[in-house]
């Protein structure tokens, strides 16, 4: 993806994205890209540490998934930021999205 690649994020995080956006990632600045792959990430990380994490691990995780969301309204990304959290949402844990 375009004006990704100072992003540090995992593969998976990016393909997902990249996904969703189907190839109009250019419409999009860098700052909005940051944000939504962060809550993409973020997602994901909740999703597969499910059953590792305890209840405080929990809320700190889930404070920065809705600070993250927030952010993304704030950039003006709000209706993608609700297709990363359904697209995440609906993948099975540990399974990458290539995988379905």
């Amino acid at each position: 993806m375009a004006g990704m690649e100072y992003l540090e994020a995992p593969q998976e995080v990016k393909d997902d994205l990249a996904a969703l956006l189907q190839g109009s990632e250019d419409r999009y600045s860098d700052l909005q890209l940051h944000f939504l792959l962060r809550l993409n990430h973020l997602l994901r990380l909740r999703r597969q540490q499910r059953g590792q994490l305890n209840a405080g691990g929990l809320r700190l995780l889930d404070r920065a998934i809705f600070s993250t969301y927030r952010d993304c309204a704030r950039a003006g990304v709000s209706a993608e930021a609700e297709k990363v959290v359904q697209f995440v949402g609906s993948q099975s844990p540990g399974r990458r999205s290539s995988d379905n």
